[in-house]
């Protein structure tokens, strides 16, 4: 079997993908503005070394002396922008300065061990200036930090910009899923369309056609049911009483199964009228003498012991309807004498915690209505039935089987 597919958000994705794009498009417009940048502060160099030659030429030339041999740093003892002037003869004794970079063959642009060198012959002079490379790779780092620092802020905007609009474009969604998440199980009204854009107007209007469909379908079931149940019962009753009449032994024997057959019907009108909302009302009643009623009834025709623990209480009202109340709790015993293996144990405590314990030989319960295990003799309804009171009475409901022992736990809310 697959694994399930993990849920994903649509304001997430939406969110996540503009913004990478936006992103990528940032990045991608910083990279070519870095190197157009680059490119355009390299011509600003050249220039610079341009003007520099040009500057000593008309700087020798004017003065009128010959040239004298040396290398001058532009910036103090930096070693990063150099001026090196030689003559093309040199008196005798006269030494020539080493240079940082290897001799050079002609005039121009040269690149040259990490230096950028302009070298220009004029005035009898070898005049050449020179930039390293380090440095004006610096300067351009420096210019394009400084760059990036002003667009950071308008990024970061543009970032908060788009997760607003990302948002408010996905709440209609959002709303339309909380609104659906949050509707109870029995909540068949139509959904809200009012302020749904046009793509999610037809998906609220499937939804609340579905919801009435449904609504009709489950109203026409509840009416069968319950009309076929009424209908049943006086029908059986008048069976049963002709049944008893009768001397024959076949015919009192049918008496049983005409009473299992009554508590079906029973069981299904108590269905019927579960899901139609009628007889749940806040009480108060007296759980422990609706138990005692309960265990009393079915103690004679049990098929395996009874045992009840009151913890010596004389009473304990709780607040749910006396009615509901005892379908609830004598769906619980039925089961637990029905379908276990042993000795039943009911426990009442004076915090209307009731538990409901005994030995079985299933290993798991029903999984759903209809559901049963496959020595029943009834219907599926029990569990059905006490999971559906419960839920509406309020009372938290826990059953499960563990170690060849089935239990109920029912948490019922006391009075006042």
């Amino acid at each position: 079997m697959s694994a399930p597919t993990k849920p994903w958000s649509l304001r997430r994705r939406l969110t996540s993908r503009v913004l990478l794009l936006v992103v990528g498009g940032w990045l991608a417009t910083i990279v070519v503005s870095a190197r157009v940048l680059e490119h355009e502060m390299n011509e600003m160099f050249d220039e610079e070394l341009r003007a520099l030659v040009e500057t000593t030429v008309l700087y020798l030339d004017a003065s009128g002396t010959a040239a004298i041999p040396r290398n001058i740093g532009v910036a103090t003892g930096d070693g990063e922008r150099v001026l090196r002037i030689v003559p093309e003869s040199l008196p005798g004794g006269a030494q020539i300065p080493p240079a940082p970079w290897s001799a050079l063959d002609g005039d121009g642009f040269h690149d040259a061990e990490g230096w950028r060198i302009l070298r220009s012959t004029a005035e009898g002079a070898v005049i050449e200036a020179a930039h390293a490379v380090v440095w004006r790779r610096e300067e351009m780092i420096e210019a394009a930090s400084a760059f990036l620092m002003l667009v950071l802020p308008l990024v970061a905007l543009l970032l908060w910009g788009l997760r607003r609009i990302t948002a408010e474009a996905a709440a209609p969604v959002s709303a339309l899923a909380s609104a659906v998440a949050a509707r109870r199980p029995d909540d068949l009204s139509p959904v809200s369309a009012d302020g749904l854009p046009r793509e999610l107007l037809p998906l609220a209007q499937a939804f609340g056609g579905y919801l009435t469909r449904i609504e009709a379908l489950r109203r026409a079931e509840r009416d069968f049911v319950a009309n076929a149940a009424h209908e049943l019962r006086t029908p059986l009753a008048a069976i049963r009483g002709r049944l008893q009449l009768s001397a024959d032994p076949d015919t009192a024997a049918a008496v049983p199964m005409i009473d299992a057959l009554t508590r079906r019907v029973e069981r299904l009108l108590q269905l019927a009228r579960l899901e139609a909302g009628v007889g749940l009302g806040s009480g108060p009643a007296d759980a422990l003498r609706v138990l005692r009623l309960l265990i009393d009834d079915l103690r004679p025709t049990a098929r395996h012991p009874i045992r009840f623990d009151d913890s010596d209480l004389e009473t304990l009202m709780v607040a749910t309807d006396p009615d509901a109340l005892a379908i609830l709790l004598r769906n619980i015993l039925e089961n637990a004498v029905e379908h276990g293996s042993g000795p039943v144990l009911v426990r009442l405590t004076p915090a209307g915690v009731l538990s409901v314990e005994n030995p079985t030989q299933a290993t798991a319960l029903p999984a759903g209505r209809f559901d049963k295990s496959r020595d029943s003799a009834g219907q599926g309804l029990g569990l059905a039935i006490v999971a559906d009171l419960a839920r509406a009475m309020g009372a938290p409901l826990e059953q499960g089987i563990a170690e060849g022992r089935a239990r109920v736990t029912l948490r019922l809310p006391l009075a006042g």
